[in-house]
């Protein structure tokens, strides 16, 4: 099966793809870092970099050789950062708008499925009118649509990392796949796993998280337990016993994630919590890298929508 990927980003996605046997013949990323990344991962993929809005259907197809209808799947998972419950949540913010490019490709390539990713807030409160009016364009184009939220943590991931997905196909009726395992915990992924850095605290508020927190907890319960009522709530030390948090963009390791055993957590622990191969090779200074880790999408997800239901649809 032949995927194009738009807002790549590092190539989480199509990680995935390739992992359930698909050849990603093309993707569109607009971030320099992240498209230095995806190069260095999957050599063969045209990589169109650049804004979405000037890359049209034709030029994919004429880049891939494919004819428009040919195309197996159109995969794509614009800007989360409008719906994040991490965010602001602003309903017009333009980055919300940005999946329309999504749908105008999908007019101009016809792809047999398509696969929209974004984050478990785009189906929350206000939110919802989008991921509504995803799956009215969706079928108005000739797609029998699923959607829902899929765990990484239950197809083989470290991390919770909930994530919405539109899986669409114009060739049957298409399901979210089922978990292919029970929560998987930290320390499970990280169990033959050595820290590419020890990244020990660096400052007074990082040895004070270090020294205080227990697994599990974030920083809140250690300012309650010092008297306290200031911030902290994204400082979390992973539990060996549970899935890590959900790793962000916003989340640096230098001062928000802790290892069980009082240090900041790795860029190649990071990897492996989100289900990248030990070996992905991310280029570049620790903050860039965890950015693309943070914005990412679990490869074992679009390893098992392949595998589970869009493979068994064709």
């Amino acid at each position: 099966m032949k995927v194009i990927s738009t807002f790549s980003g590092c190539g989480g996605s199509s990680t995935g793809y390739k992992a359930a046997g698909c050849e990603v013949v093309a993707c569109v990323e607009w971030e320099a870092h992240a498209v230095e990344c995806y190069r260095a991962n999957h050599p063969t993929t045209q990589v169109f970099h650049g804004d979405i809005h000037k890359v049209t259907g034709e030029m994919l197809l004429n880049a891939t050789g494919l004819d428009r209808g040919d195309l197996d799947i159109l995969d794509g998972s614009p800007p989360c950062q409008g719906f994040s419950t991490a965010g602001r949540r602003i309903l017009d913010d333009p980055r919300n708008s940005l999946f329309k490019q999504q749908l105008r490709l999908i007019d101009e390539l016809h792809p047999k499925h398509v696969v929209i990713e974004n984050v478990a807030g785009m189906i929350k409160g206000q939110m919802k009118v989008v991921a509504a009016e995803i799956i009215t364009s969706l079928k108005e184009r000739g797609y029998r649509v699923a959607a829902g939220v899929m765990e990484a943590q239950y197809f083989g991931v470290g991390q919770y990392r909930p994530r919405c997905f539109f899986i669409g196909s114009r060739i049957g009726q298409p399901s979210l796949p089922r978990a292919t395992t029970g929560p998987t915990t930290a320390g499970a992924a990280l169990r033959d796993v050595e820290p590419d850095e020890i990244i020990l605290p660096q400052n007074a508020g990082a040895r004070l998280m270090a020294t205080h927190l227990q697994p599990g907890e974030n920083g809140v319960d250690v300012m309650r337990r010092l008297g306290r009522k200031d911030g902290w709530f994204n400082c979390a030390m992973l539990d060996p016993a549970a899935p890590s948090p959900t790793i962000t963009k916003s989340l640096t390791g230098y001062g928000s994630l802790y290892h069980w055993t009082r240090r900041h957590l790795s860029i190649r622990e990071a990897q492996v919590l989100t289900g990248f191969p030990i070996g992905y090779n991310l280029p570049g200074k620790f903050s860039d890298r965890w950015a693309r880790i943070g914005n990412s999408v679990a490869p074992p997800m679009t390893r098992e929508i392949v595998r589970q239901v869009l493979g068994r649809l064709d």
